[in-house]
């Protein structure tokens, strides 16, 4: 029987064990270098009240990674997701109910299927669009985009960009909101859930377990299959290739509680690239409204107050308080791959193919477009144990 080890207890991860669980595994390790699953996206805990730093909400009902979730016993709420941008006009920061930027073009939206780079993408676009778009991606970034891959467009929201022409009205009156769930016991509850799931299904759980890329190749027995979905980079060491180049994001983040009348859960982001602040997240913890807020660098409390309640304000139906600050976290995100990271990535599975007769599976780099990494990663893992059908991420 195919026994298979999993490295890194992340939601990938997670989703990998129920996956292969679902294909007939029976002898499934999931091992994690920290005391608990989740991976990084666990976030803090304050009296009970979770201060999240990142996306915290899933899709709707037919989304596969919800569904794999719930088939295990996670329970979800449906919500109404708010989603705002603050997007650069001739006249000024121009608020709406959007999802992306909102520019002013007479052209329509380009065909960009064969773009490698995110410039390539912009070219793409009339210049009065292309301009203040790569203006906000060197504020987000600091390097040549060129340099940056085009899968990276969903974590700056260019997968997303509305043009209208300059008579359109560009801000209607009232949100229209996305469907979708969050987790009903807070993402601390999800990552619990699993776990339980994972020990009901008899899969191993291993906890402060650093397992290196060396000792995970060189173990693997003939009946195994390795899942990586923990970072990539580490696998390199593996292969005569070097180290890819990676493109950080410096994130500085702040926790505050608020009073504030808006709908909620609330999105909004800064596609100016004016001011520090990328984006803001309005949400409730255990009876509590928290604003979450992400920065491309530090920024001293008096400055962020002002800028967060000068962004906020369209959405709002009154003027928000922010209150006392529960967190301030400086990290560095990987979810924009370079080119020279996505090649270097795809000749290391190769060869890891080759070496290991496909049965060394790779999650990929970190992204913004966690459902079609999550997809690509159980159609190998079915590939390899011999499934049928096509395979999806629902368990």
């Amino acid at each position: 029987m195919t026994k298979v080890r999993i490295i890194g207890g992340g939601l990938t991860g997670i989703l990998a064990a129920f996956e292969a669980h679902r294909l007939g595994a029976r002898e499934i390790i999931l091992e994690d270098a920290l005391d608990r699953l989740g991976g990084w996206s666990l976030p803090r805990v304050s009296h009970g009240v979770e201060l999240r730093d990142g996306e915290f909400a899933f899709g709707a009902a037919q989304d596969p990674i919800r569904r794999a979730l719930e088939w295990h016993g996670v329970a979800f709420d449906d919500v109404d997701l708010h989603v705002g941008a603050v997007s650069p006009s001739p006249s000024g920061p121009l608020a709406s109910w959007s999802a992306g930027p909102v520019l002013t073009s007479s052209a329509k939206t380009p065909c960009q299927d064969r773009a490698e780079t995110l410039n390539d993408l912009l070219r793409a676009y009339p210049r009065a669009a292309a301009d203040p778009l790569a203006h906000y991606c060197q504020w987000r970034l600091g390097v040549w985009l060129d340099e940056i891959h085009a899968s990276a467009a969903p974590a700056l929201g260019l997968d997303q960009v509305r043009l209208v022409s300059p008579g359109e009205a560009a801000v209607p009156n009232v949100s229209a909101p996305l469907r979708g769930a969050t987790p009903r016991d807070g993402l601390n509850g999800l990552f619990s859930a699993a776990s339980r799931a994972l020990a009901r299904l008899g899969v191993q759980i291993r906890l402060h377990s650093l397992v290196s890329p060396r000792e995970a190749a060189m173990s693997r027995t003939a009946d195994e299959i390795v899942v990586w979905a923990a970072d990539p980079l580490p696998l390199f060491d593996l292969t005569i290739q070097p180290r890819p180049r990676l493109i950080g994001e410096r994130v500085a983040s702040y926790v505050y509680r608020a009073r504030i009348e808006a709908p909620l859960p609330l999105t909004i982001r800064n596609y100016t690239a004016e001011g520090k602040i990328s984006a803001l997240r309005v949400y409730e913890s255990r009876g509590e409204t928290l604003v979450s807020i992400e920065c491309v660098d530090e920024v001293g409390d008096a400055e962020l107050r002002a800028e967060a309640l000068r962004l906020l304000g369209p959405f709002a139906r009154r003027p928000m308080m922010l209150e006392a600050c529960l967190l301030t976290n400086m990290r560095t995100r990987f979810t924009c791959p370079s080119t020279e990271a996505v090649t270097r990535l795809a000749r290391l599975e190769g060869e890891l193919d080759r070496l290991h007769k496909g049965r060394f599976l790779v999650a990929g780099w970190e992204s913004a477009d966690a459902p079609a990494r999550i997809s690509a990663l159980a159609d190998r893992l079915g590939a390899v144990m011999g499934a049928s059908d096509a395979v999806s991420a629902v368990a």
